[in-house]
């Protein structure tokens, strides 16, 4: 069972909706040695739930990986911020109940899977990994990959093979497990960790379209707030009014991303909307994004610009960003590179580079070169802070494909002090 395969809509008039994330899942099945981006900020992946509180989207970007070109932009009716609160928890409690055995299993199976490999000392196909071992051929691909994400087994064609220096170690049962306990997973921990995860403790608004569509935005933060749960909202800060309502009435989020991906006007027009538009960008929508962006530095929450970084489209004109940047003094800068999920590998029709259909499959080819490398990423991150001379570099993570920069935040310290901040 893989928890981030699976999206559940939330409430009666479903614009909500809950999908676990791939770092909860990978949390949970490594005891919590797997983490992603916010747990620089304190936040373990296994007691975070990924959400949305509004499916539709006023804008179609063109690297978005969500179906942009079927989704609702508009529901009739909204549900209450209790129930929506009330179903996300509830949700998460019942899917990491039904995660424990399987995690469980994992484990047993990456023990034997080390065994097969260790005694055998050479490397192998999953079908002949799966005869040996007495595992089927998708749960040995299963631990195959948290064995290949924790540097146990490399890669070689078609076939693995133990880590050289670890060769030995897995001619026996008793050392394989030594090695899953060592390098990937303590069996206690996975058991500890899901306890944990039964008690989430913050929420990510962002899954899928815009949050701020939801106009009673503030009142699910405070639903989370009264729950002890700290908030992350992601905007495309096209409703400023929206951003303003949460300030005046005390109910911003813990942080606040406000999603910049053009470092001009007409970079923004066409990133944001495609050629073939299926939802155009009006052309207000840089002025609105720009008003939000003006408020930032008088916020009472932490904020963050995040630059969606797509190469030969809006990786351009480093300094043009610099004095956003500078002009908004959000908390943090942060660089993070396009990603090829869901439904991003649409990008080069959205722009209108192809006239494949979705279903060609080389489209996601053609979707390759717009991911930028990490050392790309940093390249740019550099231009637009000057070597990090001006917006000083916090952290890095090739793996979350994300660049951390402090710009009105002083200090390397980004943990949440969750007493105060939530």
């Amino acid at each position: 069972m893989h928890l981030s395969e699976r999206e559940i809509l939330i409430g009666k008039f479903k614009h909500a909706a809950y999908k676990p994330c791939y770092w909860t899942e990978q949390s949970l099945r490594t005891g919590g040695r797997r983490q992603c981006y916010k747990h620089d900020f304190g936040i373990k992946s296994h007691q975070c739930i990924q959400s949305t509180s509004f499916r539709g989207c006023n804008i179609a970007c063109a690297f978005c990986w969500r179906d942009v070109e079927e989704r609702r932009h508009s529901f009739a009716h909204i549900d209450e911020p209790i129930q929506i609160a009330d179903e996300l928890v509830q949700n998460q409690r019942a899917l990491i109940e039904q995660s424990l055995p399987f995690a469980l299993d994992n484990y047993d199976n990456m023990v034997k899977v080390v065994h097969t490999l260790g005694t055998s000392g050479k490397a192998l196909e999953v079908s002949t990994i799966a005869d040996q071992s007495k595992i089927s051929r998708m749960r040995v691909k299963d631990a195959l990959n948290d064995l290949k994400n924790a540097d146990v087994v490399i890669p070689h064609g078609k076939s693995f093979a133990l880590r050289e220096d670890l060769a030995e170690a897995g001619n026996s049962l008793d050392s394989s497990k030594e090695v899953i306990e060592r390098l990937v997973a303590s069996r206690n921990d996975i058991i500890n960790v899901h306890l944990e995860a039964a008690n989430p403790k913050h929420i990510a608004i962002s899954y899928d379209g815009e949050p701020t569509m939801y106009t009673r935005l503030g009142e699910l933060i405070c639903e989370f707030r009264k729950r002890q749960i700290s908030t992350f909202v992601v905007t495309n800060g096209t409703f400023p009014e929206r951003i303003k309502a949460l300030q005046d009435n005390g109910s911003l989020p813990t942080q606040l991303y406000v999603t910049m991906a053009a470092p001009d006007k007409e970079t923004y027009l066409r990133v944001c909307s495609s050629v073939k538009p299926f939802f155009p960008v009006h052309e207000d929508h840089w002025e609105r994004l720009n008003r939000t962006l003006g408020m930032l530095s008088s916020l009472d929450c932490r904020t963050v610009i995040r630059i969606t970084s797509v190469r030969d489209v809006n990786m351009i004109r480093p300094q043009a960003y610099r004095e956003i940047v500078r002009k908004s003094n959000p908390s943090f800068l942060e660089v993070k590179g396009f990603s090829i999920s869901g439904n991003a590998p649409r990008i080069s029709e959205r722009l209108g580079k192809t006239d494949l259909g979705y279903t060609d499959p080389s489209l996601l080819k053609r979707a390759l070169r717009y991911a930028p490398t990490h050392e790309e990423m940093l390249d740019f991150a550099k231009g637009i802070s000057d070597g990090f001379k001006i917006f000083p570099l916090i952290n890095q993570s090739e793996i979350n494909r994300q660049v951390l920069m402090g710009v009105g935040w002083n200090g390397d310290d980004v943990g949440i002090d969750f007493a105060n901040e939530l």
